[in-house]
């Protein structure tokens, strides 16, 4: 396919290639997009911006050698015009929301997104928009309202509890998978479960998949 003169130059940053080729399915028929590069690791994605300069990076929040968050920081402190969205499984906690935000992404999504709503997404990002998920938007929004999410009071331990609750493993499978005894692990789950103001396993695995905590 003919590619437009403007097109939106972009590059994928993905570890996993059955994602970059995904990726590059999704974008091969739209004319204002031309794919200039792919890195497999935050440490190339960094490079080839510094090379090519595209207008828009997808970029995987984890990747070896130099995470998503990093990489974009990287390219933030060079002051290359390059945007940043962040494609991630599952949203995170607010730590690592802020994060991203202060290592200036433009746009943060889940690896399901639609077809077109990553299309556009990057339209949106050429142009200076922002691109977040509507979880993340929720957040943004009760945070700026001075509002808090209970989870945000999680300690990162027990953040790493609820994520496995979510993911339906019983204490003696969360203990043998962080390396704790079980009764540690049920200490956790007790706590977990009254900061979020649940009464048991399920709706705390309810929460964590509502606010996007695990994929």
């Amino acid at each position: 396919m003919t590619r437009e003169s403007n097109a939106i130059r972009v590059v994928i940053a993905d570890d996993h290639a059955i994602v970059r080729e995904g990726l590059r399915t999704l974008l091969s028929d739209e004319p204002d997009i031309d794919l200039i590069g792919e890195a497999g690791d935050g440490e190339e994605a960094v490079a080839l911006v510094g090379r090519e300069t595209p207008d828009v990076v997808l970029m995987d929040i984890a990747m070896p050698a130099l995470d998503g968050v990093a990489a974009a920081e990287r390219i933030r402190k060079a002051g290359w015009p390059t945007r940043v969205i962040l494609l991630t499984s599952a949203i995170g906690d607010e730590l690592r929301l802020q994060e991203a935000l202060d290592a200036g992404v433009i746009g943060y999504l889940l690896k399901d997104v639609s077809r077109d709503e990553l299309i556009r997404a990057i339209r949106s990002a050429h142009g200076g928009a922002p691109a977040f998920h509507p979880a993340v938007q929720k957040q943004l929004l009760r945070r700026a309202a001075g509002e808090r999410f209970p989870h945000e009071d999680l300690t990162p331990r027990e953040l790493d509890i609820l994520k496995e609750i979510a993911r339906g493993k019983s204490n003696k499978s969360i203990a043998y998978e962080l390396g704790l005894t079980e009764g540690t692990v049920k200490g956790y789950v007790s706590t977990v479960l009254s900061k979020l103001g649940v009464n048991d396993r399920t709706q705390a695995a309810l929460y964590a998949v509502k606010n996007g905590l695990v994929g």
